[in-house]
C-alpha cells in the first residue's frame, strides 16, 4: 500500500529527515516527494528492512539524465521523413500505370472521347498513350480534357502538352474546381476552354523547393559526408544550406523554363502575345470569371456545357445515342485499389519530396 505522505500531527513540528535537514515550514503543504524518491517498499528490488516511517523522507539519488532518447527520435524523424518522400514517386507511379491495366474501352460507332485529368500530375505515360489510342481511332471525332489539377512535375506536363498538340481533331477543355499551373498548361491545347465561374485557374510560373535540415541534424549529431565531382554537384542538398552562387543557377534554370511555360500558352491562345502572357504570369489564380475576361478562358460552362460543345465541333448529334468512352488512368478495380491505398502519402511526399525539382503546380499548402 501506499504510505501517506504528511499524516495528521496535533504539535505540527517541523519534520525532520534521516541526515537531519528541516522539511517544510509548520502549516506549508507538503510536496509529494519533498526533496527525495519515494521510499522502498516492502518487496521492491533493494529492499533490506521496513518502509521509512511516515513523514521521513530519503535523500534524493543523484544521476546523469540520458541524452539518447532526446537525440534518437529526432534523428529518426528526419530519415524516416526522407525515405517516405523517396518511396513515394515510385508508389504514385505505379498507381498510374497499374490504373491504365485493363483500360481499354472503346466505341462502336462515332463519339467522344474524354480524358481525365485529376490530381498532382507526376507521370503522363498513361495519357499520352490514350491520346495516340484516340489519334488513330476513326471513331473519337472529338476530344474532352476534363482537367481538375493544380499542376505537377514539369516534364510529364511537357509530354501530354506535346501529345495533346499533334491531336488534329476538336479539342475542348472543361476546367474543373482546380486547373491551375501544369493543369492550365494542358488545358491551352484545347481549341475552346471552359470553366465555371469559381474554378481557379492561372497560376503560370515554375517552382522549385528545398528543404533544410542542416541545423537539425547538428544538433542530433548526424553528418552528411558528400564526395562529388564538380562545385555544384551537390547544390540544393537538403543537408546543408545554399549557397548564393547556386541560389542565382538555380533561379536561372527556373526563369528558363518560365520562358518555355510562357511559349507554349501563346502557341495554344494563338490571340494572345508572349507580352499579354509575361503580364498575366507572375504566378497568381484567377478565377474562371476573372480569367475569360482576360483571355485565359473562352467560355464559362461547366463538363456538360464543354461535350455539347465539342459535339457540335465533330458533327454528331447531342442526345441519348451520342457514345462517349472515358479515360482517366484509374479506370481497372485493380488501378483504384492501389490509388486509394497510397493516397494517404501524398501530403508527406508534398513537403517532403527529395531532390530538386522543377514544377508547374500552384501548391501554396499540404
Amino acid at each position: 500500500m501506499d504510505y501517506p505522505v504528511d499524516p495528521p500531527r496535533a504539535d505540527k513540528s517541523p519534520i525532520v529527515n534521516p541526515e537531519g535537514a528541516p522539511g517544510p515550514a509548520p502549516g506549508a503543504p507538503v510536496p509529494p516527494f519533498y526533496g527525495a524518491e519515494r521510499p522502498l517498499r516492502p518487496g521492491a528490488p533493494g529492499f533490506d528492512g521496513p518502509a521509512a516511517p511516515p513523514g521521513r523522507y530519503v535523500p534524493r539519488t543523484e544521476g546523469k539524465r540520458s541524452r539518447v532518447l532526446s537525440g534518437f527520435p529526432l534523428a529518426f524523424l528526419i530519415l524516416g521523413i526522407l525515405a517516405v518522400g523517396s518511396c513515394y514517386q515510385t508508389a504514385n507511379n505505379l498507381m498510374e500505370k497499374v490504373g491504365s491495366l485493363g483500360s481499354s474501352q472503346s466505341l462502336s460507332g462515332p463519339g467522344i472521347a474524354v480524358l481525365v485529368i485529376r490530381g498532382e500530375i507526376f507521370s503522363t505515360e498513361w495519357a499520352v498513350k490514350a491520346v495516340e489510342n484516340f489519334k488513330r481511332d476513326p471513331n473519337v471525332k472529338a476530344l474532352v480534357l476534363r482537367i481538375d489539377s493544380p499542376g505537377g512535375a514539369v516534364a510529364p506536363c511537357q509530354e501530354l502538352y506535346r501529345a495533346l498538340m499533334n491531336f488534329h481533331k476538336p479539342k475542348i477543355a472543361s476546367l474543373g474546381s482546380v486547373a491551375a499551373s501544369g493543369g492550365y498548361y494542358v488545358a491551352v491545347t484545347a481549341d475552346d476552354i471552359f470553366a465555371n465561374p469559381g474554378t481557379i485557374t492561372g497560376s503560370i510560373g515554375v517552382i522549385m523547393e528545398a528543404m533544410e535540415f542542416g541545423e537539425a541534424m547538428e544538433k542530433v549529431g548526424v553528418k552528411s559526408e558528400v564526395i562529388k565531382s564538380g562545385r555544384y554537384k551537390d547544390a540544393g542538398s537538403p543537408f546543408r544550406a545554399m549557397l548564393p552562387d547556386e541560389r542565382e543557377i538555380l533561379q536561372n534554370l527556373v526563369m528558363t523554363v518560365y520562358e518555355q511555360f510562357v511559349a507554349d500558352v501563346v502557341a495554344g491562345r494563338e490571340f494572345m502575345t508572349p507580352e499579354a502572357v509575361r503580364a498575366l504570369a507572375d504566378g497568381r489564380v484567377y478565377s474562371g470569371e476573372d480569367a475569360r475576361l482576360l483571355g485565359l478562358v473562352d467560355k464559362l460552362g461547366g463538363f456538360e456545357e464543354a461535350l455539347f460543345h465539342a459535339s457540335v465541333r465533330a458533327g454528331l448529334p447531342f442526345d441519348g445515342n451520342l457514345q462517349v468512352v472515358y479515360e482517366d488512368g484509374e479506370s481497372s478495380v485493380l488501378g483504384q485499389l492501389v490509388s486509394k491505398s497510397f493516397s494517404f502519402l501524398k501530403p508527406i511526399q508534398n513537403a517532403f519530396e527529395p531532390g530538386l525539382n522543377m514544377k508547374f503546380i500552384y501548391r501554396p499548402s499540404l
